[in-house]
């Protein structure tokens, strides 16, 4: 008797211990359960986010980054440097991907013209006034020209390679050229980025303070759109965990809109449970939602970003980084980083439409 009362008490004392590990473990299931879908609902104070890719047209490893990004709906802009190549192919498919391209404005880096050199000659020499601006003027022309050959159209925006649109005499140069060329036309209206910091850290307040005021100022007093704030600037020198914590920085500094709809929508899809994105080839669908209706005062932050596909065939001084930012930008943890700071993705269409 003893014997069996000790066993049915052991049968019972472990019968109630497996029901307690259920029952935590569905309450632990149920709470996971509800912060997904509280991570997935959309949220009507959004952070609207431009993420733009950088040197469009220096390779073959860059274009097809741009392409695969644009795919999985991650990118809205791309600046096009007329120094490189493009395919008509690739045209296409980034205006069916709805990818605003831009011009990449380019003293010092594959564009062949009298002021092509490094980035401090030209910097201590815009900042002397020794650049001659009929010297500039004609260079900037002679990129938009080549940018409507190639594209049969006006660049949606304008940056700068190295941020030099921003300089002393260049931007003078560059806004007489935006005003004479498209100032008048309603349908090539041009914005522009400006290099406001989203982010206080020491490398985006030397950009800003290298002219990024003073071109803020200009693309107002000329009614020329351009982003709130920037970010993005980083050494290159990072690993993977760290890219990781600067885009959350980034994008938890970008400022919110009032009723503005965050705008990543994830589809039900059948992926391999490890890995990136950048496994998949164009069939995998993209997550950038389209906009119904935005906000007059929404605030627009610009993210820039350098990646390029792994491609043996080219060489660049940031090829590694460029790589990296690739695999980053195309991971799961990227996608669910985007949805956590509840982002909205955006392109210039979308802003120049709104107003």
């Amino acid at each position: 008797m003893t014997n069996n009362s000790q066993d049915n008490n052991f049968q019972n004392s472990n019968s109630e211990n497996i029901n307690s590990q259920n029952d935590n473990s569905i309450a632990m299931m149920n709470k996971e359960n509800q912060n997904l879908e509280q991570t997935n609902t959309p949220t009507n104070n959004a952070r609207a986010i431009i993420i733009n890719v950088d040197d469009l047209g220096l390779s073959d490893a860059v274009n097809q980054a741009v392409i695969r990004l644009a795919e999985r709906g991650l990118i809205g802009a791309s600046s096009y440097m007329v120094g490189g190549s493009i395919s008509a192919d690739t045209i296409s498919r980034l205006s069916e991907l709805n990818v605003d391209v831009g011009l990449h404005l380019d003293l010092t880096g594959i564009f062949p013209s009298d002021l092509l050199g490094s980035l401090k000659p030209l910097l201590i020499t815009s900042y002397l006034r020794r650049l001659k601006p009929a010297i500039v003027t004609d260079i900037i022309n002679r990129q938009f020209d080549s940018f409507e050959d190639t594209f049969g159209r006006a660049p949606a925006f304008v940056d700068g390679h190295q941020h030099i649109h921003q300089f002393p005499v260049i931007r003078q140069c560059l806004i007489k050229a935006l005003t004479t060329r498209y100032g008048e036309d309603a349908q090539n209206t041009v914005c522009a980025r400006v290099t406001t910091p989203l982010v206080n850290d020491i490398k985006s307040q030397v950009i800003y303070h290298l002219g990024g005021k003073s071109w803020r100022k200009l693309c107002a007093d000329n009614n020329i759109t351009t982003n709130d704030k920037f970010g993005g600037v980083y050494g290159f020198d990072t690993d993977t965990a760290q890219l990781s914590a600067l885009w959350n920085q980034w994008l938890s500094a970008a400022p919110r809109t009032r009723f503005l709809t965050s705008g990543l929508y994830n589809l039900d899809i059948n992926l391999a449970s490890q890995g990136t994105y950048s496994q998949y080839g164009s069939t995998t669908p993209a997550i950038h939602s389209v906009p119904l209706g935005l906000p007059r005062d929404m605030k627009t932050s610009l993210i820039m970003c350098h990646p390029a596909v792994p491609n043996s065939g080219w060489q660049d001084d940031i090829k590694q980084a460029r790589e990296r930012e690739f695999e980053w930008l195309m991971s799961y943890q990227f996608e669910d980083l985007l949805l956590q700071n509840e982002v909205r993705l955006m392109s210039w269409s979308d802003i120049t439409k709104g107003n």
